[in-house]
C-alpha cells in the first residue's frame, strides 16, 4: 500500500517522538521532486532547517507515521524563473 497521490487540505499532526509539535495543513506528491511535500506549522524548537520530525499519514484507513524534514521554501526554484 502507498500513501494517496491526490492533494490533501485537512490538518495532519506532526510529531517528534511521542510529542505532537505541529500541524501540516496541506500537501501532495511532487512529480518533479519525486517526494511528498507539505506546508506545516511547527513549534519554534522544531522549526530549524534540517530538523527531523514525523507526519501522520493514512494508508488504506490505517494511521502510520512517515519521516519528514524541515526545509526552506520554496521547495524548488527553477533556473528559468531567475532569468
Amino acid at each position: 500500500p502507498q500513501p494517496p497521490s491526490e492533494p490533501w487540505r485537512e490538518k495532519v499532526p506532526i510529531y517528534s517522538g511521542y510529542r505532537q509539535v505541529g500541524w501540516a495543513t496541506s500537501g501532495c506528491w511532487s512529480p518533479l521532486l519525486k517526494k511528498y511535500i507539505a506546508i506545516a506549522t511547527v513549534a519554534a524548537p522544531y522549526s530549524e532547517l534540517g530538523t527531523r520530525v514525523e507526519i501522520e499519514v493514512s494508508v488504506e484507513w490505517e494511521r502510520h507515521r512517515a519521516p519528514a524534514t524541515v526545509v526552506e521554501r520554496p521547495f524548488f526554484e527553477p533556473a528559468r524563473k531567475k532569468a
